[in-house]
C-alpha cells in the first residue's frame, strides 16, 4: 500500500504548491485538458474501487464524476487526504466483479489488490500528463523527475 499512499501524498503536496489558476489552467498540450482534470479522474478511479469494495462490484464507467475537483483546489485536497487515509487502512483482497462494456458479456472476475495495481497504474499515466502541464506552465520544478514514470520503468533504470 506504501506505493499507492505515496503517489497520493505526491500529488497532494503538489497541489498544495499550486495556485488555483494553475491548477485549472487549460493546457495547450493538453487539447485544453488542465491538470485538476487529470487528477479529477485519478482521484476517481480510486473512489469507485474503495466504494465498490462493499458490494464487491465494481463498474469505472459509473464514477461520480466530481466537477468541483476539477474547479475548486482546497476542495481536491480536501478529498485527496480523505482518499488517502481511506487507504490507510487494511484491505482484504476479496474476488470483486468488475463492469466493463469491453469485457464479454460485459463482466470480468478480479480481485481488489488487481485492481489497486490498475489504479495505481492508471494514476501514474495521468501523472505523465499532468508533468506536461506543469512543463507548459514552468512548473516542473515542483515534481521530483520520477513524478509520472512508472514503478516498473524506475527499477529498470537502477538496474542499467
Amino acid at each position: 500500500m506504501n506505493l499507492h499512499l505515496q503517489l497520493w501524498q505526491d500529488l497532494i503536496d503538489l497541489c498544495q504548491s499550486l495556485t488555483p489558476e494553475q491548477y485549472t489552467f487549460e493546457c495547450k498540450m493538453l487539447n485544453g485538458v488542465s491538470i485538476a482534470e487529470h487528477l479529477r479522474h485519478s482521484y476517481e478511479f480510486y473512489h469507485c474501487l474503495l466504494l465498490g469494495l462493499s458490494a464487491k462490484e465494481i463498474n469505472y464507467e459509473n464514477r461520480l464524476r466530481d466537477r468541483t475537483i476539477e474547479s475548486n483546489l482546497d476542495y481536491a485536497i480536501i478529498r485527496m487526504i480523505e482518499l488517502k487515509a481511506q487507504l490507510e487502512s487494511p484491505h482484504e483482497d476479496v474476488r470483486i466483479k468488475l463492469f466493463s462494456k469491453e469485457a464479454q458479456n460485459n463482466l470480468v472476475n478480479t480481485s481488489f489488490e488487481r485492481e489497486l495495481v490498475y489504479c495505481l497504474d492508471h494514476a501514474i499515466h495521468h501523472q505523465a500528463l499532468i508533468k506536461i502541464g506543469l512543463k507548459e506552465q514552468e512548473l516542473s520544478h515542483l515534481v521530483s523527475q520520477d513524478f509520472g514514470v512508472a514503478y516498473s520503468t524506475l527499477r529498470y533504470r537502477k538496474q542499467h
